[in-house]
């Protein structure tokens, strides 16, 4: 699984987050806080899940991924909207977000493709 490009991405975007992001989290922000770390866990998750299976179950698995990257791309918007946390974090994590979701939905897309095959 190390070489997996993929995982390595989630799991240093997991590392950034919970040094930069959840280190001084307000309290009363708490669900936003719990929101944010369920979909970047699920992330993996899915990962994994898509990786072990084929065919349908595995398109299943990575259409679900790539929503959730949607749903983490929301929930950061909201932490920089309210000001959680500062624009160089918030551009740091973006762009780890968009290399994984451009990593996923190739990965997507190349399973179509090979289907046609």
């Amino acid at each position: 699984m190390n070489d997996f490009i993929l995982m390595n991405k989630i799991k240093e975007l997991n590392i950034y987050t919970e040094q930069y992001i959840f280190a001084s989290f307000p309290k009363k922000d708490l669900a936003l806080k719990i929101r944010l770390e369920q979909n970047l866990y699920l992330l993996v998750e899915l990962t994994i899940k898509a990786n072990v299976n084929k065919g349908n179950i595995r398109s299943k698995y990575q259409s679900d991924l790539i929503a959730t990257i949607y749903l983490v791309d929301y929930y950061i918007g909201i932490i920089y909207e309210k000001e959680i946390i500062k624009k160089k974090r918030f551009t740091a994590f973006m762009q780890l977000l968009m290399e994984i979701k451009k990593i996923a939905i190739k990965w997507k897309d190349n399973e179509k493709k090979e289907e046609f095959v």
